[in-house]
């Protein structure tokens, strides 16, 4: 169990260290997608966003998948593990048997098993969702439940940040084209 700590504190340093050194939202999202299925031994991990309307989840990042699962159709906000996005962990030990799973035959194909699914809130807004996909079938631990609640917090975060700075820096062109239109 002390391996585990280890790997999952290394995860969470790694993760509050790259959410604090770029506000490129691509960069942040794809470290820390990879940095969710190591610290747990997962096949992979993805990290999804609601598109505007919030009725489907988009993936925005994604480690150890492959393009045509990540492909498979859209994922559907109230079919596809809907109590993540009601703020609760989901967490589901065999994909294969759960009517919550919205394409179990792909999963399959994709050789997962289980599967954790964490909401991203953003001030208590959920704004998507963060899971990790293990190979086999399995329940999750206490400890793995809130090593990925903390990295989809800090996740959230990241999407804040570059947001507000995508926001700043719009506006500011916004000035700069204004004053250099009232310039003699």
């Amino acid at each position: 169990m002390e391996e585990a700590q280890n790997r999952y504190f290394v995860a969470l340093y790694d993760v509050a260290k790259t959410v604090n050194s770029t506000l490129n939202t691509d960069e942040v999202l794809s470290r820390i997608v990879r940095a969710a299925a190591e610290a747990t031994d997962a096949k992979g991990c993805s990290l999804m966003l609601l598109d505007a309307e919030q009725r489907c989840l988009v993936h925005s990042a994604s480690y150890g998948l492959s393009d045509q699962y990540l492909r498979k159709g859209e994922v559907m906000a109230d079919r596809s593990l809907a109590d993540a996005l009601k703020g609760e962990p989901v967490a589901v030990s065999d994909v294969s048997n759960d009517p919550r799973i919205q394409y179990p035959v792909e999963a399959a194909g994709e050789g997962i098993g289980s599967m954790l699914c964490i909401p991203l809130a953003m001030r208590a807004k959920t704004i998507g969702a963060i899971r990790i996909y293990c190979s086999q079938k399995q329940d999750f631990s206490t400890d793995t439940v809130k090593l990925l609640t903390a990295i989809a917090d800090l996740s959230a975060i990241a999407i804040e940040n570059s947001r507000a700075h995508d926001s700043l820096r719009k506006a500011y062109e916004v000035c700069q084209r204004e004053l250099w239109h009232w310039q003699p």
